[in-house]
């Protein structure tokens, strides 16, 4: 096949559309992201050198399995993204894998999941090519990791810390590349027997725009969204991804979801019932939410409902103190990495020897166990 490189400039304010347009001709090349730009230089396509060796998950977009290559033996997660006829016909791509690709082609960092290679993949007897991502692979996530513990059984504390630190320090690697993830939660978080913590999925990922611009309010799974999205504020930024994180770091701490509502509007009445309901005194912009109203049922803002969490005395201060209602109040990753106490042996805690204490043999049983539970899982499914 000839050898050839076409350049798209894709916009990542056009990536809200639900499809992008992309050159069929890019063979054999990379993606990466310049002043907001993505270049798509040549995606390759070929056969398949990997084996399949097991199914870690599925959706709507797809299917994401651990392979092995059969030449070198190396073992990556392969996001497999099925396209439609429609899609294949007029040379489009999800503008979900678009900004996963972007991102991930442009910011490298120890806590952000590697993307190895792209490839177009062609279906065995016919139909759609396969847009496969091929990523590094971790054996477990933190939700899977959380399911597997046993009764009355929960994460070592100091282990919380060494998470809580590389979960922040990929956050704010994202930030000071004015990137927003919009999706923090435990399935999005992928962890490893010798303590590695490392951020993945970012589908939902978004440039964020100083000022701070209108954006889609459709992001963040419901229990992990902020109250300004939740109300629809007319702007948010990387406050939005310090809230999730601080609902990541309590399920954590509780081993279940801090607050587990069914639709939007329980789900604020259950942060109001913990924190109080906010107030224009203390959150002057909430008037402009669109669904904020006068009549909001009314909460004491006070620490009662919080003092009463099953938590460490140091872990719910440290909660408090992000779980704040006003964004521009809320602390950024860089404040809390560099000035909070709870965080203050975090960066020891990750250093590798120290990680590799942390990974005692209880600790990497439950990573065993969610591991057979995925297995049995994804053969059900089958």
């Amino acid at each position: 096949m000839n050898s050839f490189v076409n350049r798209l400039n894709i916009n990542y304010d056009n990536c809200c559309r639900k499809s992008t347009h992309f050159n069929r001709k890019n063979l054999n090349g990379k993606i990466h992201e310049t002043n907001s730009l993505v270049y798509i230089h040549s995606i390759r396509t070929n056969l398949s050198p990997w084996s399949v060796e097991l199914t870690l998950g599925s959706g709507t977009y797809g299917v994401v399995e651990c392979v092995r290559n059969v030449n070198t033996r190396q073992r990556l997660a392969r996001k497999t993204i099925k396209l439609t006829s429609k899609q294949e016909e007029e040379n489009e791509l999800p503008a979900t894998a678009v900004r996963e690709i972007a991102v991930l082609k442009s910011i490298h960092h120890p806590n952000i999941i590697l993307l190895s290679h792209v490839a177009f993949e062609p279906v065995y007897g016919g139909g759609c090519n396969h847009l496969c991502l091929y990523l590094e692979y971790l054996p477990t996530d933190l939700k899977r990791y959380l399911d597997a513990l046993g009764p009355g059984e929960r994460i070592n504390p100091r282990l919380v810390k060494s998470y809580s630190y590389q979960l922040l320090s990929a956050i704010e690697c994202l930030h000071r590349h004015r990137i927003l993830h919009r999706d923090l939660k435990p399935p999005n978080i992928l962890i490893d027997y010798e303590g590695h913590l490392k951020l993945a999925d970012f589908g939902l990922a978004r440039q964020c725009h100083m000022p701070e611009r209108t954006l889609t309010h459709e992001v963040v799974t419901l229990w992990y969204r902020p109250p300004e999205v939740l109300l629809n504020a007319p702007t948010y930024g990387t406050a939005l991804d310090i809230w999730g994180f601080g609902c990541v770091f309590a399920e954590m701490t509780l081993r279940e979801p801090l607050f587990r509502g069914e639709c939007e509007i329980d789900q604020l009445l259950l942060i109001f019932r913990l924190l109080g309901t906010p107030t224009v005194f203390h959150w002057p912009e909430i008037a402009q939410c669109l669904y904020y109203q006068t009549g909001l049922p009314k909460f004491p803002l006070d620490d009662v409902q919080l003092s009463r969490l099953p938590i460490s005395v140091q872990c719910r201060q440290f909660l408090k103190d992000i779980l704040i209602y006003n964004p521009k109040h809320r602390p950024t990753a860089r404040q809390l990495l560099e000035g909070h106490e709870y965080l203050a042996e975090g960066a020891i805690l990750t250093q590798p020897s120290l990680k590799n204490g942390l990974m005692e043999r209880p600790i990497r049983s439950v990573i065993d166990r969610a591991i057979r539970q995925q297995n049995e899982s994804m053969r059900t499914v089958r």
